[in-house]
């Protein structure tokens, strides 16, 4: 009998997340993504994921995980969920900055802490960052965006220590700019269009995990500046 992995995806009810459950759904995975509203998650449904209700900005959602995936495995974790708003410095107040560092910083670090046992369950386990090139310090040549910037530096940041600190290889991976109701639906990929291009780097990661291991990596297989 042939393994089948299990992949887990937060924030896969629309979006990138969809399409990277419908991708792995395709590919014979196990996939469970997470939703904070699951009556409403009815396109997820319909890709035979299991769907676990999930707020990134909760610790009590986060730690209750432990509980609902007690003895699940998990070969591959991809930290999807985030939040964008274009707050420049006229604009940006302190509780949009906190705001987003909840769900695009604190949410992944604090997801893979309590999803470790089940990492170690898995085979080859790894785990994939969704960041962005607007967390790299050295390629911002325009300013803004303060509190997205800085959390997906922060989420970088994380990315790194995790590196050191566990056992299962981190990828911190850029999607581009994605059509999605995050980006009010600009952009010069789909979601799918996105996921079929950083499939190739995922493929390439979980043949060399390690080769891939703490790298910052542009949707077209590059690595990008920190």
């Amino acid at each position: 009998m042939s393994y089948v992995q299990t992949v887990f995806i937060t924030a896969a009810n629309r979006g990138i997340g969809l399409a990277w459950a419908t991708l792995f759904a395709k590919r014979g995975y196990e996939v469970i993504g997470t939703a904070r509203d699951i009556a409403g998650a009815t396109e997820l449904a319909q890709t035979g994921a299991k769907i676990i209700d999930l707020d990134v900005s909760n610790p009590e959602s986060i730690y209750a995980l432990a509980d609902k995936l007690k003895g699940q495995k998990i070969d591959l974790l991809i930290n999807n969920a985030g939040v964008y708003n274009d707050g420049n410095l006229e604009q940006i107040t302190p509780e949009e900055m906190v705001r987003q560092f909840k769900v695009n910083c604190v949410g992944p670090l604090f997801v893979t802490r309590t999803l470790l046992p089940n990492l170690a369950l898995g085979k080859n386990s790894r785990v994939v960052n969704i960041t962005s090139r607007m967390g790299s310090i050295g390629d911002n040549g325009s300013g803004g965006y303060y509190a997205y910037r800085a959390s997906k530096a922060a989420l970088n940041a994380v990315a790194i220590s995790l590196k050191h600190d566990i056992p299962h290889p981190v990828l911190l991976l850029h999607p581009g700019m994605v059509k999605s109701k995050m980006t009010n639906y600009e952009g010069d990929k789909t979601p799918t269009e996105a996921v079929d291009c950083m499939i190739k780097v995922l493929d390439k990661y979980e043949q060399d995990p390690q080769s891939l291991n703490g790298k910052f990596i542009h949707r077209d297989g590059f690595e990008l500046e920190w």
